[in-house]
């Protein structure tokens, strides 16, 4: 494993991050953003920070499900701290860096990725629905973003019934398998749909997707507790929708992390939804700390002890 390469990586990725919050606080103004946190209610803040890891919790409830529905056979305590790794990569763009579960899942139980792979598109495409589904309730309220919100679920169902035509899907591999770069992957390309296959069956798809609604509501919430620590009272439907579709749009804009982009639209929502331009950049700001970097942060954690665990402390 190259963790240099992830060191850098992550590394770049704080910078960027630095640099929007700096950008933020200019915004705002500086003497304007101190004088908001010196009024926060700080008996908020445990309720602010505990709300992540709930979702987390139960994401690894959809997790364990995952490796369970292709019999992936590996101990509790790995598959939660290799999971818990995981959550160190949402800072590369659109998280495709989650690979790393499967690299590691590889090294520990000998799976081979194309059958984990899966598992972390699955996590991805089901939390997207799920988050979709919870700012599509604030659409009715607050009529904005419909049409980024429909194109990208109409490209989720789209692919997802593409996967669950597997003769279409096969017709498909027949013609690829013909490219002689794709045909040397072909049964690795064969067992990555077989598995996909399975997860996006009606049934698992449908758990997986009531799992994500109710563990992305937690992360929702953070916005509502945030505010109402600066002493203003602020819509519980309004946040849920302004946490779920800034984190579509940082998914869809490919950006590390959805840096610059999912700031940004929790800046603008909060303020088209009128809170002063001070309180919606310092909100914008703890609510980023929150669902994003104290992933991260717990992410790095877990991969020091998933590799001292399993490389004896060794790259």
């Amino acid at each position: 494993m190259d963790l240099n390469r992830l060191k850098k990586g992550l590394l770049f990725s704080l910078i960027v991050g630095i640099v929007v919050f700096a950008g933020l606080s200019i915004y705002s103004d500086i003497d304007k953003l101190i004088q908001v946190f010196s009024r926060f209610d700080y008996k908020y803040l445990p309720i602010i920070l505990l709300l992540a890891p709930m979702n987390y919790v139960l994401r690894y409830v959809k997790w364990s499900y995952y490796l369970h529905l292709i019999d992936a056979k590996v101990p509790t305590k790995d598959s939660f701290l290799i999971f818990i790794s995981g959550l160190c990569m949402t800072v590369t763009p659109g998280k495709i860096g989650e690979l790393l579960k499967s690299y590691l899942l590889k090294e520990k139980a000998n799976i081979p990725i194309s059958s984990t792979a899966p598992l972390v598109m699955g996590e991805r495409l089901t939390d997207g629905i799920s988050m979709l589904l919870l700012a599509s309730i604030g659409t009715l309220s607050y009529n904005y973003g419909k049409g980024i919100l429909g194109f990208v679920l109409l490209g989720m169902v789209a692919f997802i019934l593409f996967v669950q035509s597997p003769k279409l899907v096969h017709y498909v591999l027949d013609i690829l398998k013909k490219i002689s770069s794709v045909n040397r992957f072909g049964s690795a390309i064969e067992n990555f749909y077989d598995k996909t296959y399975i997860i996006l069956k009606w049934k698992p798809l449908l758990f997986a997707i009531g799992i994500g609604i109710v563990s992305w509501f937690f992360e929702g919430v953070v916005i509502y507790f945030t505010v109402k620590a600066m002493g203003i009272e602020f819509p519980l439907l309004a946040s849920i929708f302004t946490v779920s579709f800034s984190s579509i749009v940082g998914a869809v804009s490919m950006m590390p992390g959805g840096l610059f982009a999912a700031e940004g639209s929790i800046v603008g929502l909060l303020m088209m939804m009128k809170l002063p331009k001070d309180i919606a950049v310092a909100t914008t700001i703890i609510t980023r700390f929150s669902t994003l970097w104290l992933g991260v942060a717990v992410g790095l954690i877990g991969l020091v002890a998933v590799q001292k665990r399993m490389y004896g402390g060794k790259d």
